[in-house]
């Protein structure tokens, strides 16, 4: 749930910075106005991460988006997808299905009927090319089990 609101919030903060041109900083500011820390320092990550690695980033988005040009993408599908682009890429530790899972569900409920699948089908592509293949989340869950463990199965 915390991660949920983290990423709605660097959703909002993203979305005004690519559409309402905003100063990075005071987009984030506003979109973490009264909320709480916990949810406050992942968002803040995502956000940083996304503007850090935002060439990136687009340059994956560009090439995996067959048949539309970036600045064609509706803002809110760009921001998220530029959102679970870098998690997918730069946050190993969140396993794929989680990541795209919440995108596909953020993009139901911002963005249009047809973006849940446009999105799901984009970050699918991209996850397998970057070697993180959608899988169960019972494996998702069990391999972060593995790894907090110490175990080198």
């Amino acid at each position: 749930m915390a991660r949920r609101q983290s990423r709605v919030l660097a959703l909002r903060a993203l979305f005004a910075i690519d559409v309402g041109r905003q100063d990075p900083a005071d987009a984030l500011r506003q979109a973490l106005e009264g909320e709480p820390e916990g949810f406050a320092d992942y968002a803040r990550t995502l956000c940083e991460g996304v503007l850090e690695h935002k060439e990136e980033i687009d340059e994956r988005i560009s090439r995996l988006t067959r048949g539309w040009s970036l600045p064609r993408l509706a803002s809110v599908d760009r921001s998220l997808l530029r959102l679970a682009t870098y998690e997918l890429m730069h946050q190993p530790r969140i396993p794929s299905t989680a990541v795209v899972s919440e995108a596909v569900e953020l993009a139901g409920i911002y963005s249009t009927e047809e973006a849940p699948r446009f999105v799901n089908g984009v970050l699918a592509r991209l996850a397998e090319e970057i070697g993180r293949p959608l899988r169960d989340r019972d494996q998702d869950q069990q391999e972060e089990v593995e790894k907090d463990d110490g175990s080198d199965h």
